[in-house]
């Protein structure tokens, strides 16, 4: 919950305008909240920079009282969506496979999966986090449809004990 609309923008701007003299193997984006979403992506438009939300439902439609379907994050013009991040598995019960249908229906609906994976560090100090992180991985792309396992699909390893002051 960081960036007013108005602040936002502005960021957006600044990043339309350093365009120039990037290296073209780094793909630059952004994820703003989703009241900016529309307006940081018709900034960005013309830019290198992609634009994602931070999060999405696995239904295209329904009632699902204040989630933001696939179907919605493509007519807003975006590229990727962030799914599974540590403070939505904490505080919103997203589990493995809440996050695989998440996953799935991004690639569905050609959106970009950010995949967000991170050991405790209780699983770390207990030498789990390599497997930890595998049955992230293995369980975020289990329910992707056959015809599509060539999708791009990005990962962010974000330890949940390096995250925020409180780790």
């Amino acid at each position: 919950m960081n960036k007013t609309l108005a602040e936002a923008q502005a960021f957006a701007t600044t990043l339309a305008g350093a365009d120039d003299g990037r290296d073209p193997r780094i793909q630059r984006f952004v994820i703003p909240p989703f009241t900016s979403v529309r307006e940081v992506a018709r900034i960005l438009l013309d830019s290198s920079v992609k634009v994602g939300a931070q999060n999405m439902h696995w239904d295209d439609h329904g009632a699902w009282t204040g989630e933001i379907s696939p179907t919605m994050l493509v007519d807003c013009g975006l590229d990727i969506v962030e799914i599974g991040h540590s403070e939505r598995r904490e505080h919103f019960n997203e589990t493995d496979e809440t996050i695989a249908l998440k996953v799935a229906a991004a690639v569905r609906h050609g959106l970009v999966p950010l995949v967000c994976i991170g050991e405790t560090l209780a699983e770390r100090e207990a030498g789990r986090a390599r497997p930890v992180l595998e049955t992230q991985v293995r369980r975020a792309l289990e329910r992707i449809a056959d015809d599509r396992k060539d999708a791009e699909i990005l990962l962010a390893y974000e330890p949940v004990w390096a995250i925020g002051e409180q780790g």
